[in-house]
Formats: C-alpha cells, structure tokens, sequence
C-alpha cells in the first residue's frame, strides 16, 4: 500500500502465562520494527466475555514507526500470536485468550483497509485501549474524530471496567509500576 513511514499502536492482551506473553510479545514488535513506546501495562477484568470462569488480563498499547500496510501489520501481528493465541481447555466454561494483538490506529488513516477496520473498533469502547492513549499521547488526536485521546478518556472513561497498574519488567527495565 505505502512505503510511506507511518506511526502505528498496537493493543496487547494476555490472561494466560501473562508475563511470558506480553514480554515475547514486546521482543517480536521490537525486533521487528525498533524502538517502541509503551504504555503501562494494567491487569482488567474481562470485558464481554459470557463464560463461568476468565482470568484478569494484561492489556496494554504500544507504538511503532512502520513501512507496513494495515493489512501486512494484520499478518506480522498473527504471527507473533503465533498457534498458542487461543487455549480450547476441555473445559468449556473456562475462556483463555495467551496473547492478542490488534492494530489500533495506522496515522490518522479511517475507514476498511485491506481487511482491517481503522481506528480499531472498541478504541472508544475498552478503557485498557483509551487509557494508555491517552497517558501516552494525552494531546493527539484521535483519527476520524476532532479530539484528542486525552479529551476522549475524560468523556468516555467507564468505572465498571476495573483497571489496576502492575509492575512489569521486560528486558531488565521496569516499564510499568503497579498502583499505589
């Protein structure tokens, strides 16, 4: 599509092998495309999710220089979920989702692009996407709206989403300390 440099950010989520995942996750998108920004990571309950039993998840956004088309990035993101996105345990009451990328935003790009929807759909719906968009880029606006990520928490935030900060080192750095 474009071998225009573009500024990408990536949602993350894990509920199983929580820190294993979101760290091999990280060293993927960073051996891929470089230097990343990242959010602080936060542990959610689920969101939508209609069975008995769901571990709290590790969400966070991250952010990248790219080459990539949305479609391509799309690709590179399934491969770095790799066979182990999805756990089907015998148990069916029982939801396990080991690691989940999905693209946020591609620039200020809006509309279906090669398959993917930009921004991404639950942008306005999941505090654990808003959030760390609007701590990271509290002053940026958000594509196909006139506010910024910052203007958005303050309307959209939902105190039903239960969030909390937690400590997460990864690549012998501390990148998110937990809430006091």
């Amino acid at each position: 599509m474009t071998a225009e440099t573009v500024f990408a950010w990536v949602s993350l989520g894990s509920n199983h092998d929580r820190h294993f995942q979101i760290g091999r996750a990280l060293d993927e998108l960073a051996e891929r495309f470089g230097k990343l920004t990242i959010s602080a990571i936060y542990e959610t309950q689920p969101v939508g999710i209609q069975v008995e039993k769901c571990a709290p998840f590790y969400n966070l956004v991250a952010g990248f220089y790219t080459q990539l088309s949305p479609g391509e990035l799309n690709r590179e993101f399934k491969k770095i979920e790799g066979d182990a996105k999805y756990i089907l345990p015998a148990d069916k009451s029982v939801y396990i989702r080991s690691l989940d990328l999905d693209l946020v935003t591609y620039g200020q790009v809006t509309g279906l692009v090669e398959g993917v929807e930009l921004p991404y759909r639950q942008l306005f719906k999941h505090d654990f996407v808003l959030l760390p968009l609007a701590e990271l880029a509290p002053e940026e606006l958000a594509p196909g709206t006139d506010k910024t990520y910052a203007e958005l928490w303050q309307e959209h935030a939902h105190p039903e989403q239960q969030m909390q900060r937690v400590n997460f080192t990864w690549q012998g750095r501390q990148i998110s300390a937990a809430s006091s």
